[in-house]
């Protein structure tokens, strides 16, 4: 990310910029509010760190003066002294979260990782492109489970694509993002951390055009190759036989109960569909994007992210947004139901549930979808 830290603590100015450089951020510093609002106004940065006391300006009017411009950057709070007051008048100012004074580093750290998942729609830290993983608390990037030793700009080059996958970034608006405003790389510095990045994951296996470049606009990520989720391209059943298809209909289900997982393959092995199944959410995003399921089955209750959130992020992204979504749950209530069906579920089966009526249900919203392409 790139970050504006808005400061006039010398000494933790300082810190603050070794630890954030540390995890690959890219940081500019300003020193009162006036200049805060400068940098702001005038750079596009992801989040803002800014100390509530400042001089010229203090950092509860600037952070007003941010949200009332229309700037809906992230902005992280630091309170001189830990009052409630403080804090909701931060918060009331248009602050996204606070930190108190003296500021436990690993708590810093935690709260800009949240801001960053929050900012971008995915509440999970991992970051995945076929089978290239970039886990952002770690720094680990491994493609086909091999790690890839990357320079500080590497990281955050590939960070930046996988973070915007459908955008293609110029090289300008690469050196605004990867780079601070005091630094002025060319574009063959640009083009250098490219190819070396490039000869790393064609090292790890990944295709040479993995960082695809448009001629006269700038680079992004090649698209994967299996990711159309709305091409059926198997035969569907003329009969009630059931007869296994051509080529076998891929399911992924996500259960906190791992009794249901475990008997599900078996409930859908005589339809012949190739089932994965999943028992932590927190995984989600990962094993999607490489299973590229054609239905996803999903269980209302489960830790850490419920089945309705989920669903509600798939319909707000725009390659996922028409995968099938079915509910089995044991909540059986109308009202429940109902919420599945605002949250963009097309289906919604009680427990205990009969092999055949959920194969059905997935051939018929998948015959639903081939009709309606067609």
């Amino acid at each position: 990310m790139k970050i504006l830290l808005i400061e006039n603590d010398e000494g933790l100015t300082q810190v603050l910029t070794k630890i954030l450089t540390a995890h690959h951020h890219v940081v500019d510093v300003a020193q009162d509010g006036e200049m805060g609002w400068t940098y702001g106004s005038t750079f596009e940065y992801d989040l803002i760190v800014l100390d509530s006391v400042l001089p010229k300006l203090n950092g509860i009017r600037l952070c007003q003066r941010f949200r009332a411009n229309g700037y809906a950057t992230p902005i992280l709070l630091l309170t001189a002294r830990e009052s409630s007051a403080m804090n909701a008048q931060g918060l009331d100012a248009g602050a996204d979260d606070c930190v108190v004074k003296p500021i436990d580093l690993v708590e810093l750290m935690a709260r800009i990782r949240a801001l960053q998942r929050r900012s971008s729609g995915n509440p999970f830290p991992l970051l995945a492109w076929g089978a290239l993983f970039l886990d952002p608390r770690t720094c680990e990037v491994t493609y086909n489970s091999q790690p890839i030793a990357l320079t500080t700009k590497e990281y955050e080059f590939l960070e930046l694509l996988l973070r915007d996958s459908q955008y293609v970034f110029s090289s300008e608006e690469l050196v605004d993002r990867l780079w601070s405003s005091e630094a002025f790389p060319s574009e063959a510095t640009v083009r250098s951390h490219l190819r070396r990045l490039r000869q790393k994951l064609a090292a790890a296996g990944a295709p040479p055009d993995f960082i695809t470049t448009l001629h006269g606009r700038g680079y992004y990520l090649k698209a994967i190759e299996t990711e159309a989720t709305t091409e059926v391209s198997f035969a569907y059943p003329k009969s009630d036989a059931l007869e296994k298809r051509d080529l076998p209909i891929k399911v992924m289900s996500v259960d906190s109960d791992r009794g249901w997982l475990n008997i599900l393959p078996t409930l859908l092995k005589p339809w012949g569909f190739k089932v994965t199944t999943l028992a932590d959410p927190q995984q989600f995003w990962i094993i999607l994007q490489a299973v590229v399921p054609d239905v996803l089955i999903l269980e209302v209750d489960m830790a850490e992210i419920n089945g309705f959130e989920l669903c509600q992020m798939l319909r707000g992204d725009r390659h996922w947004q028409r995968l099938p979504v079915l509910f089995v749950s044991v909540l059986n209530d109308d009202a429940t139901q109902q919420q599945a069906f605002t949250a963009g579920a097309d289906d919604y089966l009680c427990k205990p549930v009969r092999g055949v009526a959920l194969a059905n249900r997935i051939l018929s919203r998948l015959q639903r979808m081939r009709d309606c392409a067609n």
